[in-house]
């Protein structure tokens, strides 16, 4: 399936429903040289300094037309306490009905939606083999809005096609 871009006005094939952050923002702009020293980081967690802590989730956005999902790939910010339990528990079958939820800070900003980065989060544990969801807290913001209440399929196609020319 193929849509007519809102920035560029061409076709596109097929319209991505998933986007994500490899890192967390505090990781992608610390210098190249320092992350060796000063980071671990897996594909699902990441500690920076021995003293900030984060974990790789999910923030889905229904898109009732379609009864399809949009994902945000994205990163939190959690107290070390949380880290810990989540990451003694990656490999626990049930964790998810023993573990959390957990309150977190976004640690990626999303370019399209104001005032992302610090915004609070509760995270749910997933089974096994499945990464953790993101619910925005802060009721009133854009992105909890959209999680909330879903977005139209014209409003996913608006904000795919501004997600695919950024930086253009």
């Amino acid at each position: 399936m193929s849509f007519i871009c809102h920035t560029c006005g061409e076709s596109h094939e097929g319209i991505p429903l998933s986007f994500a952050a490899d890192f967390p923002d505090q990781y992608a702009n610390m210098p190249p040289d320092e992350r060796d020293n000063r980071c671990i980081i897996g594909s699902d967690q990441c500690v920076i300094d021995h003293e900030a802590f984060f974990v790789r989730g999910i923030l889905e956005i229904r898109v009732p037309e379609s009864e399809q999902m949009f994902l945000w790939g994205l990163w939190a910010n959690v107290w070390e306490k949380d880290y810990d339990e989540i990451s003694e528990s990656w490999d626990e079958v049930g964790r998810e009905n023993r573990h959390g939820p957990f309150k977190a800070r976004l640690a990626n900003k999303l370019s399209v939606y104001p005032d992302t980065m610090n915004l609070e989060l509760t995270i749910h544990v997933q089974p096994v083999g499945q990464r953790p969801l993101f619910f925005v807290d802060e009721e009133n913001h854009p992105l909890a809005v959209a999680q909330h209440l879903g977005m139209s399929a014209k409003d996913t196609s608006e904000l795919v096609s501004r997600l695919l020319h950024l930086g253009t």
